[in-house]
């Protein structure tokens, strides 16, 4: 979708710092008010109307307002849900455009009324339904694609600065918007990567121990069927 905004090579970095901010700021604000009016943590994790409504429950004592309150982060999760969708729809047209899927001609058509891919819309909705009743089937089927995902996105994001460091930051356009001074740039490639690997490591790892069929992070398994 950088494509479609003005100027992307300068308003694109500051779009991604910027809802990176504010990420930071409003999660900080609402996990830390959930942290504050937590009460029984062995409660929240184990009931099953879900630790956010437990927590809301927990603070209001009322049913009611506890669902009225819940609407707040449910209306977010839509309107993300929705951002999300189209950036992946994006994303498939993308690749569809270069030749990298199959029936790539029809996925990179782009609809004369609409003017959206509507076939690469299509497709990465279908997708979403069919990841959604997986959940119905097996939750820790469900758990281990999604945790695996979020590994492999993770691991995209260390991939240009790796390159980049290995081949002596000398990829860098002389014609880039934004630059970094020499040391201060191979800092925060470097920091990149390594966060990235970290948090590689620690999320395939099993929640609890010791590990049993039952408690086992299934992720490991389908991050290696995807790379694989």
């Amino acid at each position: 979708m950088i494509e479609e905004i003005p100027q992307p090579t300068v308003k694109g970095p500051k779009i991604m710092i910027g809802c990176v901010a504010i990420s930071i700021l409003t999660g900080f604000v609402f996990l830390s008010v959930l942290l504050f009016v937590l009460r029984d943590v062995e409660a929240v994790i184990s009931s099953p109307a879900g630790p956010i409504l437990q927590i809301l429950y927990d603070a209001t004592g009322n049913r009611a307002g506890s669902i009225c309150l819940l609407m707040f982060p449910l209306i977010c999760v839509l309107f993300a849900t929705v951002s999300i969708l189209t950036a992946s729809s994006r994303m498939t047209y993308a690749f569809a455009r270069d030749g990298g899927l199959p029936l790539s001609r029809h996925l990179s058509a782009v609809h004369p009324g609409l003017h959206v891919p509507l076939n690469a819309l299509l497709l990465t909705t279908s997708l979403v339904i069919i990841f959604g009743l997986i959940f119905l089937g097996s939750t820790s089927a469900f758990n281990a694609i999604v945790s695996a995902s979020v590994v492999a996105l993770g691991l995209t994001y260390a991939i240009p600065p790796l390159i980049n460091c290995l081949r002596g930051r000398r990829m860098l356009p002389e014609s880039r918007a934004f630059r970094l001074p020499g040391p201060l740039g191979w800092t925060v490639n470097l920091l990149g990567i390594a966060y990235t690997l970290v948090t590689t490591v620690l999320f395939v790892f099993p929640p609890t121990l010791p590990v049993t069929g039952s408690n086992m992070n299934y992720c490991v398994v389908v991050f290696a069927i995807i790379v694989g």
